[in-house]
């Protein structure tokens, strides 16, 4: 054998190494991928739960200014929860249970507000309770949310 035969071989030989270190690498960044995916979809999932958490704080403040019948404060409770609300709901869509239906929770919340700024704190005992059922109810929903989204994020940690 001469040197050109040596070289040609030494050559393929280094090209077939080459060749499975390259799969090698494609696999492993395939696996690494996945796993980024993973990680960002397990992310946006806990900022899914912190955010209605952070909601239903919100609509804790917005039940203690109706509890306390202070008209300002509830009404401006009532329209920035529903914003946010409404924000929430377009960005974290995919990651929220199916029979959660927003829109039902940002009619009573605008119910809520137009309610208080028009008749202001009812002094019929069966409206009042109204108003703060409603209050208690988009309050326990949105805790409600935060704990299914927490314990599927939960759930799939393990």
């Amino acid at each position: 054998m001469t040197v050109s035969d040596w070289i040609s071989i030494v050559g393929t030989v280094a090209s077939i190494i080459g060749l499975i270190v390259s799969w090698f690498a494609w696999r492993q960044a395939k696996g690494a991928k996945k796993a980024a995916e993973e990680a960002s979809s397990a992310v946006k999932a806990r900022d899914t739960a912190h955010e209605f958490s952070k909601l239903a704080t919100d609509a804790k403040d917005l039940l203690a200014a109706v509890q306390g019948e202070q008209k300002e404060l509830a009404i401006a409770a009532a329209n920035d929860l529903t914003h946010l609300l409404a924000i929430a709901v377009s960005r974290r869509a995919s990651y929220l249970p199916q029979e959660f239906d927003p829109d039902l929770y940002i009619s009573n919340l605008q119910r809520i507000s137009r309610s208080i700024g028009s008749e202001g704190f009812a002094d019929d005992l069966r409206k009042k309770n109204q108003l703060l059922d409603r209050c208690h109810q988009i309050h326990r929903s949105l805790c409600g949310i935060a704990g299914v989204v927490e314990r599927y994020t939960e759930e799939r940690d393990k």
